[in-house]
């Protein structure tokens, strides 16, 4: 294999990010070539299509990723060319720990790894909109392969992003410190989302109110269902909502909000948390709006 290929390799192309990085981030970065694997590739092509990528990007939902991110490593133990795989689920922590176990397993020097959320989707990403400053890449580690330093192609994809898209990356959180601070933003604004899957009424109240946000939550039920479910920080963060939502009378937008606004509070002691995401910001200016 040569070293000068170029290829990205999007494994979950056919999914709702994987659609939304080759139709609106990569061509806006110039990738100059783009091939996928999905659930019906046959398992014979895998490794052929790896071979032909120096970047690899796991784009498959949150339930499976870790045992899906190692068995990737595992698949790429014979690359003999350096390759980079870039690991971007929104619960961090359990992935990194996995998938470095596998990796030290592995020792293929030309593999690395890059772990990283990016906190934006297709269901909202318009840079004119307020929240915009939420939009950011959060790199929470990186394993290098002896033969494969990852420093300049990060600081090349940084600037990249940064130049074409204006999107930020930081390296301000480990992976724990990622799950921790997200819970207590992202996951805090999904409790919401929970409510109005379970509670029809309040649904209807939430699509009225905040259509952008009641488009963009049932889209993502599954992410959301598993954020909380697997995010370890998640319990104290329902506990929290849900000692704040019994003090309310259940039963309005309203009550959501106020909710919304003492679980913030007991959360965030009255500070923009150090990683804000956008529906989070949403609901924290409606609870404060007149």
């Amino acid at each position: 294999m040569c070293e000068d290929r170029d290829t990205i390799l999007i494994i979950g192309g056919k999914g709702e990010f994987g659609q939304f990085l080759q139709q609106q981030i990569l061509p806006i970065l110039g990738a100059p070539g783009i091939l996928t694997i999905e659930r019906d590739t046959p398992r014979e092509e895998h490794f052929s299509r790896l071979q032909q990528a120096r970047h690899v990007v796991l784009a498959t939902p949150l339930v499976g990723y870790v045992e899906l991110a190692c068995e990737l490593v595992d698949m790429c133990r014979n690359l003999t060319s350096s390759t980079t795989l870039w690991l971007i689920p929104s619960v961090q922590a359990g992935v990194w720990r996995g998938v470095t176990a596998t990796l030290e397993r592995v020792e293929n020097p030309h593999l690395s790894a890059v772990f990283v959320h990016p906190m934006y989707g297709p269901n909202g990403f318009r840079a004119t909109e307020p929240e915009a400053r939420t939009f950011q890449n959060i790199l929470t580690a990186c394993h290098e392969g002896t033969d494969h330093a990852l420093a300049e192609e990060i600081s090349d994809i940084s600037k990249a992003f940064r130049d074409t898209l204006n999107i930020m990356t930081t390296r301000a959180f480990d992976p724990e410190a990622h799950d921790r601070l997200t819970a207590y933003s992202q996951g805090l604004s999904y409790c919401v989302g929970q409510l109005m899957f379970e509670r029809p009424e309040l649904d209807a109240f939430m699509r009225e109110q905040m259509p952008d946000l009641h488009r963009s939550f049932h889209s993502n039920h599954d992410l959301i269902v598993d954020f909380i479910r697997l995010n370890t920080y998640m319990p104290h963060v329902m506990t929290v909502f849900g000692a704040s939502w019994r003090q309310t009378a259940q039963s309005t937008y309203a009550d959501v909000l106020q909710a919304f606004a003492r679980a913030d509070s007991a959360l965030n002691r009255g500070c923009d948390p150090p990683i804000l995401t956008k529906w989070y910001e949403k609901l924290r200016a409606a609870a404060h709006s007149p």
